[in-house]
């Protein structure tokens, strides 16, 4: 009897997840290099011990997420330390775990041991996973399109970009970053830009769309589950009516 209460209720889970997802999205609206989030659904088919196929429940699966991949607009800021990627490639960055992720925020900045950082804190990656360390009173900081770092005329190190053979099997895991268990390649499409910082393609009047378009969906499939409780307890008391 509660059959289209719980495909009701399998709508209203994965509905939930999808406002988060575009909730984050319009909190990341003015972040670099943010790509905006999207929700993967997919029909389940539920069958029950004891009853045919034909009793089966179609119920709706959150099976997963996809980025949208196209590049957020490049603006000049003459940061010293602002970089912005052209082409498919991702920054390698140094996790707080020792891992490798990566991302496409280039506001970088210096820490207290003047080494190049994330907006999160998160140490900027050479090649092997070394720090990039820009002496101190360095009057002149270079970063060339292939990410060699040069001090007054003297390179100190290379930011590694690496490309991925599929975007989509990286894993957002915050603060601008992303993890995968492939390993990507030494970037060959991918040149950088000192002075430029890539924003979000993240376009917010699509986005609040979205989010009206699943509140309304959300309240629609409640007043469904409230239409079927109400019907299932008239019933009861019906039956019991008649018994009575």
């Amino acid at each position: 009897m509660e059959n289209s209460l719980y495909v009701g209720l399998s709508r209203q889970l994965v509905l939930d997840h999808a406002m988060s997802m575009v909730a984050n999205n319009v909190a990341n609206a003015n972040t670099s290099g943010y790509r905006a989030q999207n929700p993967m659904f997919e029909e389940y088919i539920a069958k029950s011990s004891g009853y045919t196929g034909q009793d089966s429940l179609s119920m709706v699966h959150d099976m997963g997420q996809y980025d949208t991949t196209a590049p957020g607009s490049v603006s000049a800021t003459g940061g010293t330390y602002d970089v912005a990627l052209m082409g498919p490639g991702f920054i390698e960055v140094m996790a707080p775990s020792g891992d490798i992720q990566y991302t496409r925020g280039g506001d970088f900045a210096l820490n207290g041991n003047s080494e190049l950082i994330t907006s999160a804190g998160f140490l900027v990656s050479g090649p092997g996973g070394n720090p990039i360390a820009i002496p101190a009173g360095s009057r002149e900081v270079v970063i060339t399109d292939s990410g060699d770092v040069s001090a007054d005329g003297n390179i100190i190190g290379r930011i590694s970009v690496v490309e991925f053979e599929n975007i989509q099997s990286l894993t957002p895991a915050g603060n601008g970053l992303y993890s995968s268990k492939e390993e990507g390649r030494a970037a060959t499409e991918t040149i950088m830009k000192q002075g430029f910082l890539e924003g979000s393609n993240v376009n917010p009047v699509q986005e609040m769309t979205r989010m009206i378009d699943i509140l309304r969906t959300y309240q629609s499939t409640m007043r469904m589950i409230n239409n079927e409780h109400e019907r299932q307890v008239n019933a009861i008391k019906k039956l019991a009516e008649r018994s009575a």
